[in-house]
């Protein structure tokens, strides 16, 4: 895998356009990615505002880590019958290991999207190379979960306590899917 050359394609399916994120996103993607409701199993909060977001943007428009070691992939999810879906995510590693993450819009879900977008963003990251995706989720999030099991990840681990989710300790699922040319 060549992180040096590495140019981040649109990805196409059926019904979705997989655009590379840039700073411009920022304005298009405010409207969904601000429900409060898509971080009930995550970390992070939603975006201050829609400059805030394409300046977060702006930050991933390099692909890379600032050390190199790591391609950050990131893939607004677009409707061809109009309206942004959602967001595809991708850490890879020079060991080709790629962490792997979702967030569908409330609007989107239940539609089959997420299930297509995460189809075509592992068949590109067996394109490049990458030779396993592991995807945490945490232990409440039901919807992730199946999706990770319909996309062919497999359960591997429980991690206890993985992380502090707003004041409270959780617990994440560990999933892993080889990935390959043949099959990912």
């Amino acid at each position: 895998m060549d992180f040096d050359a590495y140019q981040e394609p649109r990805l196409e399916t059926p019904r979705l356009l997989l655009e590379p994120i840039n700073a411009w996103h920022g304005e298009p993607m405010f409207a969904g990615l601000k429900d409060p409701l898509l971080y009930t199993y995550t970390s992070d909060g939603p975006p201050l505002s829609a400059s805030a977001l394409s300046r977060q943007y702006e930050k991933l428009e390099t692909r890379r880590s600032g050390d190199g070691g790591e391609l950050w992939l990131n893939w607004a999810v677009l409707e061809r019958a109009g309206g942004y879906a959602g967001l595809m995510q991708a850490t890879v590693s020079r060991d080709t290991v790629a962490l792997a993450a979702w967030r569908i819009f409330a609007s989107a879900q239940g539609k089959g999207i997420a299930l297509e977008a995460a189809t075509a963003m592992l068949t590109h990251l067996a394109a490049i190379g990458a030779t396993l995706a592991i995807a945490f989720i945490d232990t409440r999030n039901t919807a992730s979960m199946r999706l990770a099991e319909r996309i062919g990840f497999e359960l591997i681990a429980t991690h206890e306590k993985r992380e502090k989710l707003r004041g409270r300790w959780v617990d994440d699922f560990e999933y892993r899917k080889p990935l390959s040319l043949n099959g990912s």
